[in-house]
């Protein structure tokens, strides 16, 4: 966690209430290898103070995963509302498909051991989406009159949103697609990279027949690409041969945060896109 230590008790009041109504917002994002939680100033899309984050634990079940929402949550003193990003689809209670997390998000009600310190309302979205969200809500991309653009996240896995028409297509799992016997996310993502040491060019042979697979089937007017590797994923998406523009992600790293402080403004709204707890 933070330096700074994590609040033992539940606060009183959160510094940030009622600051410009929904200016300021608790966004966090859970990833297979970390956790981390910021909060996010809604005008800009920019992180408003420190980032909170601790090491995903292998076992990574509900409860563990709980405790350090409920931490990070403490540590801003927040009593209100908070967006987390989860790298599965939200299908009710449960969460499906999360490879890097624990089986036990698959079980009915597993969502509901997300709580607050003050137990105020939890807004769930995939971390994916949340991405998204964020391209959309602060990004260029997110405002492309190119039709469809599909996003996608190199992290430990390879998670997906979809944007058109200034709308976010909730719970695509491209990273799943099968080319041959081999899953997108086997041979690409973030992860890929580090165990297999690729070169740039050696992971844009190894992505090059999934990017001509999604070409053919969705015909994307843009692409933006980002996740961990953010940073540096220029020199990686230099590499591929694509017949659309493709952007590096605007928020980068800090994407799933964003995006996540973004649902709960938008999850008021009747096109609401995550679910809540």
């Amino acid at each position: 966690m933070s330096s700074s230590g994590v609040a033992a008790d539940p606060p009183i009041a959160s510094p940030y209430s009622g600051h410009d109504g929904l200016a300021a917002q608790l966004g966090i994002d859970v990833g297979g290898t970390s956790i981390k939680g910021a909060i996010v100033d809604l005008r800009t899309g920019q992180l408003a103070g420190p980032i909170h984050s601790a090491q995903t634990p292998d076992t990574a079940t509900p409860e563990q995963v709980a405790l350090l929402v409920r931490q990070i949550a403490a540590a801003e003193q927040w009593i209100d509302p908070v967006g987390v990003a989860l790298p599965g689809v939200i299908v009710g209670s449960c969460l499906r498909h999360a490879p890097n997390l624990s089986s036990a998000w698959e079980r009915e009600g597993a969502l509901d051991r997300l709580r607050t310190p003050g137990d105020a309302e939890i807004v769930l979205i995939n971390d994916a989406d949340a991405a998204g969200l964020a391209e959309l809500t602060y990004g260029r991309s997110g405002r492309s009159d190119n039709g469809l653009t599909v996003v996608l996240t190199f992290g430990t896995g390879i998670g997906s949103a979809l944007l058109h028409d200034g709308d976010l297509i909730a719970n695509s799992e491209l990273g799943g697609l099968l080319v041959g016997a081999r899953r997108f996310e086997d041979v690409a993502s973030g992860r890929a990279i580090s165990d297999g040491e690729l070169t740039p060019a050696q992971w844009a042979e190894c992505a090059q027949p999934y990017f001509d697979q999604l070409e053919a089937m969705l015909n994307p007017g843009r692409w933006v690409l980002g996740g961990g590797l953010s940073e540096q994923f220029e020199q990686y998406a230099s590499r591929l041969k694509l017949t659309k523009p493709v952007d590096i992600a605007h928020l980068g790293v800090h994407a799933g945060i964003v995006g996540a402080a973004a649902a709960v403004k938008r999850s008021g709204s009747p096109e609401a896109l995550s679910g809540r707890r």
